[in-house]
């Protein structure tokens, strides 16, 4: 078909108009929404066309058509784990973000309940970046006399936290930001 550019653009308008309709109006899965956020997120990523050409059946499956349900919420979590970064607040330099679109993994942790998956951090490669006095509160009541503790070297100290085992969370996805700032 031969059209002129201006026409092109008129041609544009319209199509976005009836897309705006159909979201707004028309019976939509939740498959199809979910499979539309994928592609507005991935879409024209070469980073990410692996899950454009499961979407599109450039992988010869079919494509979205085609999917079942579980396929659909695969594509979906892959492409969130794939974009979803968490940035510790010292990292969050830049003016031209908002202080929220730092916080969107921290979001979709709570939204998820990923607080559930959390394993303890008390760990020796977390444990070695805590101060002493967190150290000391950490410490299990049967840790030793208290004459030594006092005394005990720092590593000394993450090795008597890591080897009893401590159930530690000092933050969650929801607080992530306010308990480090």
């Amino acid at each position: 078909m031969l059209i002129t550019k201006a026409g092109q653009d008129v041609l544009a308008k319209e199509l976005k108009k009836a897309l705006d309709k159909a979201l707004l109006e028309g019976p939509r899965t939740t498959e199809e929404i979910m499979i539309s956020l994928v592609i507005l997120l991935i879409g024209g990523n070469f980073n990410h066309q692996d899950l454009m050409d499961r979407v599109t059946g450039r992988d010869g499956d079919g494509g979205f058509r085609r999917m079942e349900q579980v396929e659909v919420e695969d594509i979906a979590i892959e492409t969130i784990k794939r974009l979803t970064g968490i940035i510790p607040p010292h990292k969050r330099t830049s003016a031209g973000k908002s202080a929220e679109s730092y916080q969107i993994g921290e979001l979709i942790g709570s939204i998820i309940n990923a607080d559930t998956y959390l394993p303890s951090l008390a760990t020796s490669e977390i444990l070695a970046h805590v101060p002493r006095q967190t150290l000391m509160e950490l410490l299990p009541k049967n840790a030793g006399p208290e004459k030594y503790i006092k005394r005990a070297k720092l590593e000394d100290l993450r090795s008597i936290i890591v080897d009893a085992k401590v159930d530690w969370h000092p933050t969650s996805f929801s607080m992530f930001t306010e308990d480090l700032t």
